[in-house]
Formats: C-alpha cells, structure tokens, sequence
C-alpha cells in the first residue's frame, strides 16, 4: 500500500492488471461513466416518482409526508448530483475528444 499524498486513502498495484487499465480512456472509465449514468438515472427517476401527486392521495398524511421526503431528498443531494454531472460532462467530452464516447452516452 502506498499513501496517497494529502489523502485518508491508500492505493495498492498489481503487476497483474492490464497496462490500459490506468489509462484515462480504458474501461474502467467507460464502466464509471456508465455507472454514474444508471445511479443518477435511477436517483432522478425514483425521486420524481416520489415527489410527484399524481394518482396519489392528498388526503392521506403518509403519502404527503412521503412526498415531501422525496423533495427534501433532492434539495439535500443537489450539490452533490451537480458535481456527479459536471463530471460525467467532462468524461463525456474527453471521450469524444478521443471519438471513443457512445452515441447513448452523449444522449
């Protein structure tokens, strides 16, 4: 384990691992953007499924509570899926810098 300098986090090698591994263009950063690509998909699409009244009763003090708690979930993580954002853009634009990006990504 080497420490990582100005960091909690220890990183370790493996002689093993393919030389594209560590490339900025290899796969894993293909798997990360399409990772982060799904997790924000799914945050984006359970929220608004919660926030949302329709076919819901607003009489019922549950679900306006659970309403509300989907809302709040969004204000409370709104700096952080910004910054997830900016930085699949920017993955996003360096692979299409180096024509590697999907056309499904870019969408």
């Amino acid at each position: 384990m080497v420490p990582l300098r100005g960091s909690p986090y220890r990183s370790s090698f493996s002689g093993k691992s393919q030389p594209n591994v560590n490339n900025l263009t290899g796969p894993a950063m293909g798997k990360y953007i399409a990772n982060e690509l799904e997790a924000i998909h799914t945050f984006l699409s359970e929220t608004s499924k919660g926030a949302s009244t329709k076919d819901k009763s607003l009489q019922d003090v549950k679900t306006l509570i659970s309403v509300k708690d989907s809302v709040d979930s969004v204000f409370n993580l709104n700096d952080e899926i910004v910054l997830r954002l900016d930085c699949l853009d920017e993955s996003l634009r360096m692979f299409q810098e180096h024509q590697i990006a999907k056309d499904s990504q870019l969408k």
